[in-house]
């Protein structure tokens, strides 16, 4: 077996991260098991694994652990992409798109502070203490705040089935979806902190629906600050088929999103398997529709009454919404009002 580093040693013995560890329930068994040899690196004896901003890392594996670890490593990462999150031997997680480690694990509920500034440097915007109104919320990024006590993700348009399953998995997204009942996504909607948003006032409030007292850190994060130039969507539900050539690769829920911002006017499509399509129509005056990755297709549209039907390379995605839009068009009118020239 590989010996350790003499600055691993070292930290083994001091245990910076030890009172992280307070609590778990392996916490007689860790003690010193998880360390910080450097700023922006977490080593776990347990793996033995180093992990840093972006993840599992085979380099820093090596370096602290030797080659026999960072071979088995990967092995275990070949022909599959680096997790978004991962779970350490003392139970804690940390999530590498929110910037943040949890010590309640999956849950997500309690922060790790000293976990968090050991890996990613600084603590997430809405854990700066309880006066910035983001008290037990996450900010991963503008526009967006997600609630560990919900298990849901929110933005601008309120409830967002896409950004709960990204930031919360599957199954929160599944129990959201259950919760809605086929019903659009409301635009008003309350934080287990209390707050309360309205996605319509563009405003979010700390005393809840007594709309009292502007939360203007929780507004500004949402809303950014207000109207004017910021971007405004609507949201609903929907039934989504997508196939290539005869065989199906996705016949599910879907939720569909009309974005209007300084970009222009978008459609988006997002699959409940995580996929995210966007559709537009540039001044050339012809349709096209972008996958997450940016690869843009020209795109065909066939309004087919209560379901529009999207065709694209060997690709056939069709659409019908579970909630007639309040203008009463059908999906393929309303398309042709948001994206026509």
């Amino acid at each position: 077996m590989s010996s350790l580093s003499p600055t691993l040693v070292g930290l083994l013995s001091a245990g910076l991260l030890s009172s992280s560890l307070a609590g778990s329930p392996s916490a007689a068994q860790a003690q010193g098991a998880i360390t910080g040899p450097a700023p922006g690196v977490i080593c776990d004896q347990a793996g033995p694994t180093c992990y840093d901003r972006q993840g599992p890392s085979v380099g820093l594996t090596q370096t602290y652990f030797g080659s026999i670890a960072a071979n088995r490593l990967t092995a275990e990462l070949r022909n599959r992409p680096l997790p978004n999150d991962f779970r350490l031997s003392n139970g804690a997680v940390c999530d590498v798109r929110m910037a943040t480690c949890w010590s309640d694990g999956w849950q997500k509920g309690q922060l790790a502070p000293k976990l968090t500034q050991q890996l990613f440097g600084s603590l997430p915007p809405a854990a700066n203490g309880s006066g910035n109104g983001l008290q037990g919320l996450q900010a991963p990024r503008a526009g967006v705040v997600c609630d560990p006590g919900g298990q849901l993700c929110y933005d601008q348009a309120g409830l967002s089935l896409g950004l709960t399953r990204e930031y919360f998995g599957a199954y929160a997204e599944q129990a959201a979806l259950r919760n809605l009942a086929g019903q659009a996504p409301p635009r008003q909607f309350r934080l287990s902190n209390g707050s309360a948003c309205d996605g319509m006032a563009r405003t979010c409030w700390s005393d809840g629906w007594s709309r009292q007292r502007v939360n203007a850190a929780l507004s500004n994060q949402l809303y950014g600050g207000g109207g004017g130039g910021g971007a405004s969507t609507q949201a609903r539900l929907g039934q989504c088929k997508l196939s290539r050539w005869f065989k199906t690769l996705f016949n599910g829920s879907c939720e569909l999103r009309e974005i209007r911002s300084n970009r222009g006017r978008l459609l988006e499509v997002s699959l409940q398997d995580g996929n995210v399509y966007t559709i537009s129509r540039p001044r050339s005056g012809s349709y096209q529709i972008s996958d997450r990755n940016g690869t843009a297709w020209p795109l065909q549209v066939r309004d087919q009454g209560g379901t529009t039907s999207f065709s694209w390379s060997d690709r056939v995605l069709t659409v019908t919404p579970q909630a007639a839009p309040s203008s009463g068009l059908s999906l393929g009118q309303l398309i042709d009002s948001l994206l026509g020239q």
